[in-house]
C-alpha cells in the first residue's frame, strides 16, 4: 500500500506517549455489499467524512506531522526555557551588582560629604588665621622703625629695663612667625582636604555612573525574563496542543489500522467462500477436472501497471510509534490516470470504496497451477468494469489514483493464494 495504510502491527510500545492518548470519533469503514455500486457507497462515506477536520491524506503521515509538531514545540519549550534560565541568572548577578553599586556609591557619597565638610572647616579655620595673621603683621609694622633700638634705650631706667624691653619685642617678633607658620599649616591641610574632596567627587560620578548601568542592566533583564517567562507559558500551551494532536494522531492510526485488519479478514472469509463454491461446484461435474502446471516461473501473470515496483511486501518498522507494520501489497510507481490492466483473465468479484484502500477492485481468477488466485487493485481514480463481468489478460480495467489512505499516486497490487495475502512477487 506504500505510503498508505496496511498490514498487521507487532507493538512494541511500552509506555510513553501513546499511554496519555486522547480519543478522537473513529471514522467509519464501509464493507461493501455485491448489489451496492461504488458511487453509492462513496457517496455515503464522503458524508461521513465531512465531519473531519483533517484530510485523510494518511493516518500514518498525520501522525508523522503531529508528532514532528509535538518535538518541535518540546524544543522550542526547551530552547525557551534554558533562555529563562540564562535571564535569571544573568538578572540575579545583575541585581547583586546594582545592590553592590549602590552600596558602594552611598559610602563614597557619605565620605564626600564628610570631605566637603571638612574643607569648609578649613576654609573658616584659614579665614581666621589669615585674620590673626594680617593683626599680628599690622602691629609690628607699626612698631618696626630705624629709631626703635634708641627709643628702648632711652626710655629704659636700667640696664635691666632694657634688657627686659629687648626680649618682649623678641617675643612679639616670634608670636607674629607662629602666626605665620600656622597660616601656612593650615593652607597646605585645606589643599589637601580640597584634593581628596575633588577625588571623592569623581569617584562618586563615577560610582553614580556604574550604578545607573547595573540598574538599566537589571531592568533589562527583568523585562526580558517577564517576556520570556510568557513566551515559555505559551509554548507549555502549543506543547500541549500539539500532545493532544498527537495522542489523536495515533489513536487514530491505530483505530485505521485495526479497520483494515477487519477490512482484510472480511476480504479473506469473501475468498475462501468463492473458493469454496468453486470446489463443490467442480466436485459436483464428473468431467471437471484440475488444469495442467503452468510452466512459467511467473504463472503466466504480468504486471497490471508500466512503472517501477516503488514499495515492496513485507514488515515496516514505524518510526514514531516504534512498532512493526504489514506492508500488504506490491506499488508501482505510476501517474494518476496512466491505465491499469488486468494482471491474468478472470471474472470481477468486488468494487467497492475503502477509507484505507480507496478504490477497490478484486479479480478471482480460479485455480491457476494448482492454487485459486485472487487479485486485488487498490487507490484507483476508478473502474471501467464492473461484478460480475469476466476481463482477459490485459485488458484495461481502471486508472491510477489516490484515493485512501494514500498521499501519491500509485498502484497497491495484493495477491491471495487459497484465500490466504501473500506477496505478490512470490507469484509473479
Amino acid at each position: 500500500m506504500g505510503r498508505a495504510l496496511a498490514g498487521g502491527w507487532r507493538l512494541l510500545l511500552g509506555t510513553g506517549l501513546a499511554l496519555a492518548l486522547a480519543v478522537v470519533p473513529a471514522v467509519a469503514l464501509l464493507t461493501p455489499a455485491h448489489a451496492d455500486s461504488l458511487d453509492d457507497q462513496k457517496k455515503r462515506l464522503d458524508r461521513q467524512l465531512s465531519a473531519q477536520k483533517d484530510d485523510l491524506d494518511g493516518s500514518s503521515q498525520q501522525l508523522v506531522r503531529a508528532v514532528a509538531a509535538l518535538r518541535n514545540a518540546e524544543a522550542t519549550l526547551r530552547q525557551a526555557r534554558s533562555m529563562l534560565a540564562g535571564t535569571r541568572t544573568k538578572l540575579t548577578a545583575a541585581r547583586q551588582a546594582d545592590r553592590t553599586a549602590a552600596a558602594k556609591l552611598a559610602t563614597q557619597q557619605r565620605a564626600l560629604a564628610a570631605a566637603r565638610a571638612k574643607v569648609e572647616q578649613g576654609t573658616a579655620d584659614l579665614d581666621a588665621q589669615r585674620r590673626l595673621t594680617a593683626q599680628a603683621v599690622s602691629e609690628q609694622y607699626q612698631k618696626q622703625t630705624t629709631l626703635m633700638p634708641y627709643a628702648l634705650l632711652v626710655q629704659s631706667s636700667s640696664l635691666a629695663e632694657f634688657q627686659s624691653r629687648v626680649q618682649m619685642s623678641a617675643t612679639l617678633l616670634d608670636a607674629s612667625q607662629v602666626e605665620f607658620d600656622r597660616l601656612t599649616v593650615l593652607q597646605h591641610r585645606l589643599e589637601t582636604d580640597q584634593a581628596a574632596q575633588a577625588e571623592l567627587e569623581r569617584r562618586v560620578a563615577a560610582d553614580r555612573a556604574a550604578a545607573a548601568r547595573a540598574l538599566r542592566t537589571s531592568q533589562d533583564l527583568e523585562r526580558r525574563a517577564a517576556e520570556q517567562a510568557a513566551s515559555v507559558a505559551a509554548l507549555v500551551g502549543s506543547r500541549q496542543r500539539a500532545a493532544d494532536a498527537a495522542g489523536r494522531a495515533v489513536a487514530q492510526d491505530k483505530r485505521d489500522y485495526a479497520a483494515l485488519q477487519a477490512e482484510n479478514a472480511s476480504v479473506a472469509r469473501r475468498i475462501a467462500a468463492r473458493i469454496a463454491r468453486e470446489k463443490a461446484a467442480r466436485a459436483s461435474s464428473a468431467a471437471a477436472a484440475p488444469p495442467a502446471a503452468d510452466a512459467s516461473s511467473h504463472h503466466g501473470f504480468v504486471y497490471p501497471v508500466a512503472g517501477p515496483i516503488t514499495s515492496g511486501y513485507g514488515m515496516r518498522f514505524h518510526p514514531v510509534l516504534h512498532v512493526w507494520k504489514l506492508h500488504d501489497g506490491t506499488d508501482f510507481g505510476a501517474g494518476c490516470g496512466a491505465p491499469i490492466r488486468a494482471a491474468y483473465s478472470g471474472r470481477v468479484v468486488e468494487r467497492y470504496f475503502n477509507v484505507g484502500y480507496g478504490n477497490r477492485l478484486m479479480i478471482d481468477h480460479g485455480r491457476v497451477d494448482g492454487r485459486y488466485v485472487t487479485t486485488g487493485y487498490n487507490h484507483a481514480i476508478r473502474y471501467v468494469v464492473g461484478v460480475g463481468q469476466r476481463v482477459r489478460q490485459g485488458q484495461l480495467i481502471g486508472y491510477v489514483g489516490q484515493t485512501g489512505f494514500s498521499t501519491g499516486c500509485h498502484l497497491h497490487l495484493m495477491v491471495w493464494l487459497d484465500g490466504s495475502m501473500v506477496n505478490p512477487m512470490s507469484w509473479y
